[in-house]
């Protein structure tokens, strides 16, 4: 049966079917997955810390500045501890509801009627986040910084460029304060915004090569990272080439193909490319079984939202293409250090109120100039 285009399901159906989606999520997580994702979970050691008095946690003479970012997680957790929990399932409970709250307000900010599309893709990250990521781990953290940018792309008190500034500083911001690496991915942030103003906004219409001349670019812009870095902060260069040649145990790994050699640069660069492509295009998945083939639809539909934001990036809201930057930048930062395919879902699903955006799941409200300009537009193509 073909579904007609003029098809639409409202938020409000898919927040009271919440409660269904949680619990069966759940049920995955702590049947099917419990052994990968609960009992290696990094949570159980985050909850010792917080019952241990002893832990670095309660040690006044370190500051936050020395902890790492599982330490600074488990001290957020220990502040919002406000029933005294002490067992890893309690914190579960507790962060499962506390999320959800707080990701039900968010797409109760989102449009009041989604497309088929868009509504199967909101159902498949509020299950992807409460098998993955609302749990006793560094996710439910790393995602408070996406929602402030969220509050930030989607305010509307402010203009566009400051909404592109401020994104940057909380980028800078949480890598003073949670993960060093995020300042990765505000550099590509940056240089992402500057290869698509120079390679796409530049362009009457976007085409296939435009879409390889832009991975490329990111490409030779890693390369130029690598090439300073080994210079300029031998240590981080060091840092880059461990978390890329790293070789895990996950049967998801997703080591180089080409080479393990840094001193190759054009190679270990080409690597770094394909890196990209299969992150983004996750196919060598599917051989591993069903369980597998929901995360690789999962991950073609933010492909496809990421293809068609580059492809309308000249008439998205400016706000849109704000969004865009911080994915792009986040996309270019990952591939310098995810490990395996289930880490880089937990991290991307962190992600998901930039991914509302690019879904065009939030409806911005155009100006004057802009409506204008699209009807100018509607009027030369029609020429």
């Amino acid at each position: 049966m073909k579904i007609k285009q003029n098809f639409f399901v409202k938020t409000t159906v898919i927040i009271i079917s919440m409660i269904f989606l949680i619990a069966g999520a759940k049920v995955v997580r702590h049947t099917i997955m419990k052994e990968v994702l609960v009992n290696m979970s990094i949570g159980h050691g985050m909850v010792a810390m917080i019952n241990n008095q002893n832990s670095i946690l309660y040690d006044e003479e370190i500051s936050e500045e020395e902890m790492g970012a599982t330490q600074k997680s488990a001290m957020i957790f220990k502040n919002i501890n406000f029933f005294e929990l002490v067992s890893y399932e309690e914190f579960e409970v507790y962060i499962t509801v506390l999320w959800n709250i707080m990701l039900v307000a968010i797409i109760f900010s989102l449009r009041k009627k989604l497309n088929v599309l868009q509504a199967i893709f909101l159902v498949l990250t509020i299950l992807i986040l409460n098998i993955f990521d609302f749990n006793m781990a560094k996710e439910p953290v790393q995602m408070l910084y996406f929602v402030l940018m969220y509050v930030v792309i989607t305010s509307k008190a402010l203009k566009d460029n400051f909404k592109y500034i401020f994104c940057f500083l909380i980028l800078y911001w949480a890598s003073l304060s949670f993960r060093t690496y995020y300042i990765l991915i505000a550099l590509f942030m940056l240089g992402s915004s500057w290869i698509c103003k120079t390679f796409i906004l530049m362009k009457d219409r976007l085409k296939a090569l435009d879409i390889i001349t832009v991975i490329v670019a990111f490409g030779v812009g890693y390369f130029l990272l690598l090439t300073v870095a080994k210079t300029a902060m031998p240590e981080e260069y060091q840092e880059l080439v461990r978390v890329r040649t790293r070789e895990t145990l996950a049967k998801t790994d997703i080591s180089n193909w080409i080479t393990q050699d840094a001193s190759n640069l054009p190679l270990f660069t080409l690597d770094y490319l394909l890196m990209l492509v299969r992150m983004m295009v996750p196919v060598e998945l599917i051989t591993f079984g069903p369980k597998y083939w929901p995360y690789v639809a999962y991950q073609i539909m933010v492909t496809f939202y990421v293809i068609m934001a580059l492809k309308n990036i000249k008439r998205n809201h400016k706000s849109k293409n704000v969004a865009l930057y911080v994915y792009l930048g986040f996309l270019c930062g990952s591939a310098t250090f995810e490990p395996d395919f289930g880490s880089w879902v937990r991290h991307e699903a962190a992600i998901a109120p930039i991914l509302f955006v690019l879904a065009d799941m939030y409806k911005f409200k155009q100006s004057r100039t802009d409506v204008e300009m699209r009807k100018l537009e509607k009027e030369n193509e029609g020429e």
